[in-house]
């Protein structure tokens, strides 16, 4: 659930958009240096056993996704702390073939996990695999299945950006039993490791934000003049020996790979001693019998991370006893945006102020605009920020997040949680009418 972000119509959504894996290319409307394709040319097929001439990318465009939350302090205060998550997006022609290769790359990597005994622990960017939602619920029932055990989370720290290039380039190679990457498989790794891009924050500077690209997000003699023709440019070069940009429909794929091997050495690891092992995307759970030391636990995964470049995030940590399939210990576990004790499932309640503060931010911004338009308090329209924000419409947004977990986890209490979404969303928008219009 990144960042419950809500776009507009034309802009790029990493909730959705990343990290595709289907046989004919989706239609993407977002803007970019080139047009949408055309549903004839999005079903387009390519031969990947055969390498022509080598496709030649766009620069992605960048922005970042930013997340609020409130953490606490070594002094158990709660603070407000901002994370950050760079997006980079392909263009339309871009994204489709880099679709495509995924998809193409994806029989070798799903052969590899069923050769490995791994397919039932690596949940993320996987068709058919189910969401968050399925996957903390898989966790909780073997809690109950188990009923003793102890259970830990960790999370991994800047996982797409701390992939090694050259170990991201052995497991491929690895995965497709070959010595070295040629054709599209050394154009596709060339082109995600040594990615360039644009901020669209750049481009605002440079050519303003009411642009008129016809369809794309400027117009293609802009793109010449301003974006690759300018002596110090708007493009930019990862140059670094690591990292993958986040928001291609490979990304996930090429994440997934790079820890093919340590997944399979968890799995044994965890499974000789009486436990298991998932992993969706750089969420790690490990359950084994009660009694287990999580600080060993802990200790052996960062020792294993640390062999592929990679690092915990040691405040993210979590674990709990369970007996009986009961909370043994002082704090619930937490697991993919959930909580369990045992008895009762639960959205975070950082997840649930996050969802408010966005509504509250989203009101704000709708009411500022009407004010700089003149329309009166009383006659700005509703429908919008309802659709966005409650259960009202058939957008996407974080209401129906919340009541399908309920139905999947058949968890009531989450439906309480939320239950009040109408009453907040009433007092939000009141407040914001006051204090933009200024009435006492």
């Amino acid at each position: 659930m990144p960042g419950l972000y809500l776009p507009t119509a034309d802009e790029f959504d990493p909730s959705t958009d990343d990290f595709i894996l289907e046989a004919v290319s989706k239609e993407r409307q977002y803007k970019h240096f080139d047009l949408p394709l055309s549903d004839e040319n999005r079903e387009i097929t390519i031969d990947f056993s055969e390498q022509t001439e080598p496709h030649r990318f766009l620069p992605l465009l960048g922005f970042t996704d930013t997340v609020r939350k409130f953490v606490r302090n070594s002094q158990g205060i709660r603070v407000p702390k901002e994370k950050e998550r760079p997006i980079r997006f392909a263009g339309h022609a871009d994204a489709a073939y880099l679709q495509a290769y995924a998809e193409h790359l994806n029989r070798f990597y799903e052969q590899a996990l069923t050769r490995d005994g791994t397919t039932g622990s690596v949940l993320a960017y996987r068709k058919g695999g189910g969401t968050n939602i399925h996957h903390a619920k898989s966790l909780f029932d073997e809690i109950k299945r188990r009923g003793d055990c102890t259970v830990i989370t960790m999370d991994i720290s800047g996982f797409f950006d701390c992939l090694d290039h050259m170990q991201l380039r052995d497991e491929i190679a690895g995965l497709l039993d070959v010595e070295r990457l040629d054709g599209h498989h050394a154009t596709v790794w060339k082109n995600v490791t040594r990615y360039s891009w644009v901020e669209t924050d750049d481009l605002d500077k440079v050519l303003g934000k009411k642009r008129r690209g016809h369809g794309r997000i400027c117009s293609p003699k802009d793109f010449v003049q301003h974006v690759r023709g300018r002596k110090d440019g708007l493009v930019r070069v990862h140059d670094h020996p690591f990292g993958i940009p986040q928001g291609t429909p490979v990304s996930g794929l090429y994440a997934n790979i790079y820890l093919r091997s340590f997944d399979r050495e968890m799995i044994a690891m965890w499974n000789r001693q009486g436990g298991s092992y998932r992993r969706y995307s750089d969420d790690i759970a490990v359950v084994l019998p009660l009694g287990a030391k999580a600080h060993h636990v802990v200790a052996v995964v960062e020792k294993m991370l640390a062999d592929f470049g990679l690092a915990m995030s040691v405040e993210k940590m979590e674990h709990a006893d369970f007996a009986g399939g009961l909370l043994a210990s002082p704090k619930p576990i937490q697991y993919l945006g959930f909580i369990f004790d045992g008895r009762t499932i639960l959205i975070r309640p950082s997840s649930i102020g996050a969802y408010c503060r966005k509504m509250r931010r989203g009101i704000h911004a709708k009411i500022v605009a009407a004010k700089m338009k003149k329309v009166p308090s009383s006659k700005i329209y509703k429908r919008e920020a309802l659709r966005r924000y409650t259960h009202v419409g058939k957008g996407r947004n974080f209401l129906k997040y919340a009541y399908k977990a309920a139905d999947v986890m058949s968890s009531e209490e989450i439906r309480q949680q939320v239950k009040p979404h109408m009453t907040w969303f009433k007092r939000c928008w009141r407040k914001e009418i006051a204090a933009v219009y200024r009435l006492g």
